[in-house]
């Protein structure tokens, strides 16, 4: 079976393989192209048989990659710590002490965090060392360091979620704390 007999047979279903993974269409359908312009590729260049196999194993690991892109850039929305960095002279005292606060609550959830999340949150956000580095530094995968960077993330949102309740900020009934 040739490539262009593959693309008009399985295409469709292919792209619906791709969405389970991704969840979202557009992606799902760019995803599905790659994959068939990787397997055309490697026809072209005799490097493998071409078979509907391997077109869903290259649209499973394109796919995958993808999803690791995502993560890496969920892991990058609390941006950089340089927005928490000194202010300058002759700043708003109202956004100084915004900005102090902040710092009280990422240096709160940090002290919750366990020690190697606290080296993985480290490395990312003041080194800012990208997650394979981390991982080849710390003799970790790098699924590793996602999931250590997703807890250290999770617990500096909750910090700063909690924040608005002890401040007198949006929330009206008050937070029992213990």
């Amino acid at each position: 079976m040739s490539l262009a007999d593959i693309y008009r047979d399985r295409h469709a279903a292919l792209e619906r393989y791709v969405r389970r993974f991704l969840g979202n269409a557009e992606e799902a359908a760019d995803v599905a192209q790659d994959a068939f312009l990787k397997v055309y590729v490697a026809e072209l260049g005799h490097q493998t048989p071409v078979s509907e196999a391997l077109l869903y194993t290259a649209a499973r690991n394109l796919a995958l990659s993808e999803l690791r892109k995502r993560t890496s850039r969920a892991t990058d929305a609390m941006g950089d710590m340089s927005e928490l960095s000194v202010e300058a002279v002759g700043a708003d005292p109202e956004a100084i002490a915004s900005n102090r606060q902040m710092i009280a609550f990422v240096e709160a959830a940090m002290k919750k965090m366990p020690p190697r999340c606290l080296a993985v949150f480290r490395l990312r956000k003041l080194d800012e060392l990208s997650h394979i580095e981390i991982a080849l530094q710390m003799g970790m995968t790098t699924k590793s360091v996602e999931r250590h960077m997703t807890h250290a993330l999770q617990l500096c949102h909750e910090a700063l979620t909690n924040k608005g309740s002890r401040s007198g900020g949006r929330r009206s009934t008050p937070q029992v704390r213990e």
